[in-house]
């Protein structure tokens, strides 16, 4: 049997005509539009609008509309954010052809409409020579084995839009208000309704066969779509809490902003190490994912030694090979395949994989010259005054241990040398996220016994194994499957193991560490704290008690007085701290990091206003 997910097996044994009408070949993917559009795409790279093909919401479903859409100088040029939009990473989804046909859940509307992607706060795009279907900003088509596939790649979640008056501000690297559960599960939802509804499946199967249209080739596809149903329930009910694979209904959004994305990574590849998933149940390996963070921003990131919001990846290394293993595990997380062989050994050189190696890199190199955005022209004047005293409060040890310097370096964002120290501190934040990672250990199937490090004589991955063995060994291995290869002796030193807590240390008193950062650009990544539970910088420099327990998610209109965004809009599902039942919420505690609270309400101004300028 076929199974859609992968790229490394072989098509299904029939007529080339076959395969093609079934989204493995290019009949429907060049149309007379695209190929105008690759005609001309040399004129038009030297000619890119400013706006990036940006999609101007004149019409929102929050009632978020804009008149115009407008970037700011990161140092990219419009070409430069279009490849960072739309290069392929081997993110594999679903076949291409079959998500431009695809239906809403309960309504003809494609499911690709700009106002249904509105909906989950991801950022529609109009056409483009790289994206001739006009699909939102980090949805890519990717060529496997034999067909296309849609992916996403981390611009989807890490690009920004921020709303003041009637203007959208794009940021590049900011991390984006998307839904990803929601988007997923409605998804998943449209492909069962799909199967289940005659006059969907009737529709879907006339635009994907054309002219191939036949019994046997609707019952073929009909046959696939139902294994890529099970493929996307399976990955839902391994990463989102409270998932029903048999609902067919839309889904609510209401989860903005945040992601468990770690938990999720981490999922995936113990999941792929079952030696016989065909008979078990798609959770048998898996942690809840119930440690959603809000989604870093990305200026910066090479040039940090180590990055995540647990300090487990790594960047640099000769031939940035532990940039490299960072950007293959978030690929590996959303939805690039790989397979690990019933029996690896040492004569077993790598996994296969849908990775694009040459595109991580390229993108890497790219993101290494975006620059972090200054607060716009057009927004309301910094008063420099108090960003002056502002300045000095932030090199003040306010509490009479540590100033906001000691962990937020003060670095110039344009300085093609900078580099960044990751400081790793315990603040007492919510646990949730180190917990899930550090604190797991489940079967490790198929990669029992094998070295982690592919290094003979080296440590072995035990049968009960923690996350980050299995997630050393899954990354280092597709790595090494890639034609090219890669430095052993570097890989021997890649590894996802950050740094835990000491027991009975008076820091241990405060939770895990997480990684600090500088804090340029800061104005246009809210909401704040790793998990996003504080929603504006004038909130994050108040004591736990007096931050807001409640506040509307998924806004993009912004309040620059207290530097995040509106935190109580209409028709906006909202940020909880506490159940009705005044429980805790698990990963949603806002409590920590209690910097700056001994201020009086003019120097908390002065400090934002100097935080602003940053």
């Amino acid at each position: 049997m076929l199974d859609p997910r992968t790229s490394n097996r072989p098509p299904m044994s029939s007529s080339r005509t076959t395969r093609e009408a079934f989204g493995m070949s290019s009949i429907r993917c060049i149309s007379v539009t695209t190929l105008m559009l690759i005609g001309t795409c040399s004129a038009y790279a030297a000619d890119l609008p400013q706006t990036r093909n940006a999609y101007v919401a004149t019409q929102d479903p929050f009632g978020e509309s804009v008149t115009q859409v407008v970037y700011l100088d990161q140092n990219w040029s419009p070409k430069e954010s279009l490849e960072f939009y739309f290069t392929s990473q081997g993110s594999q989804l679903i076949p291409y052809e079959w998500f431009l046909a695809l239906e809403q859940p309960g309504a003809t509307t494609p499911f690709r409409d700009n106002q249904n992607i509105l909906k989950y706060r991801y950022l529609p795009q109009n056409q483009g020579p790289m994206n001739p279907d006009g699909l939102p900003v980090g949805f890519v088509a990717g060529q496997g084995v034999g067909r296309r596939w849609l992916g996403m790649s981390c611009a989807a979640c890490h690009t920004a839009e921020i709303r003041l008056g009637t203007t959208g501000y794009r940021v590049d690297g900011a991390p984006a208000q998307a839904d990803a559960q929601a988007f997923l599960s409605d998804l998943s939802a449209a492909l069962r309704q799909t199967l289940d509804d005659p006059a969907k499946f009737d529709r879907f199967a006339t635009n994907i066969l054309v002219n191939q249209d036949s019994p046997a080739n609707r019952a073929e596809l009909r046959r696939l779509v139902e294994s890529s149903a099970k493929t996307r329930s399976g990955y839902n009910q391994r990463n989102f809490p409270g998932f029903d694979p048999a609902r067919t209904e839309a889904t609510e959004p209401t989860r903005f902003g945040r992601l468990d994305a770690v938990d999720a990574i981490v999922n995936e590849v113990y999941w792929h190490a079952v030696k016989a998933p065909e008979s078990s149940p798609p959770t048998v390996v898996s942690k809840t994912a119930d440690a959603p963070v809000s989604y870093p921003f990305l200026w910066d990131t090479p040039q940090h030694d180590r990055v995540q919001w647990l300090g487990i990846a790594k960047s640099g290394g000769l031939l940035d090979i532990f940039s490299l293993s960072r950007n293959v595990g978030e690929v590996l997380g959303v939805f690039g395949d790989f397979t690990i062989p019933n029996e690896p050994s040492l004569l077993t050189f790598g996994y296969p994989s849908s990775v694009k190696f040459s595109g991580l890199e390229d993108l890497e190199d790219q993101v290494k010259n975006l620059w972090s955005p200054l607060w716009p022209e057009d927004f309301p004047k910094i008063d420099q005054t108090a960003a002056a005293k502002g300045a000095k409060l932030y090199r003040t040890k306010l509490d009479g241990i540590s100033a906001c310097i000691d962990c937020h370096a003060v670095i110039n964002r344009t300085n093609p040398h900078r580099s960044v120290k990751a400081i790793m501190k315990a603040t007492g934040t919510d646990s949730r996220t180190a917990d899930n990672f550090f604190n797991t250990r489940r079967s490790s199937g198929k990669l029992a016994g094998a070295n982690v490090n592919f290094v003979p004589f080296t440590a072995k991955v035990p049968p009960d194994a923690d996350a980050d063995t299995m997630l050393t060994n899954v990354t280092i291995g597709v790595i090494l499957g890639r034609t090219t290869g890669a430095p052993p002796d570097e890989l021997s030193r890649v590894d996802f193991q950050g740094e835990r807590l000491p027991a009975f240390t008076l820091e241990a008193n405060l939770g895990p560490k997480y990684k600090a950062r500088p804090l340029n650009g800061i104005w246009a990544t809210a909401p704040y704290l790793h998990n996003g539970s504080v929603p504006n910088l004038d909130a994050l420099l108040r004591t736990t008690p007096e931050r807001p327990k409640s506040f509307s998610i998924g806004v993009r209109s912004f309040d620059p007085v207290r530097v995040g965004y509106l935190t109580e809009v209409a028709g906006f599902p909202h940020f909880e701290v506490f159940n009705p039942d005044g429980t805790p919420i698990v990963g949603n505690s806002n409590a920590g990091h209690e910097f700056g609270v001994q201020l009086d309400d003019e120097q908390r101004r002065q400090l934002i206003e100097y935080l602003k300028s940053l």
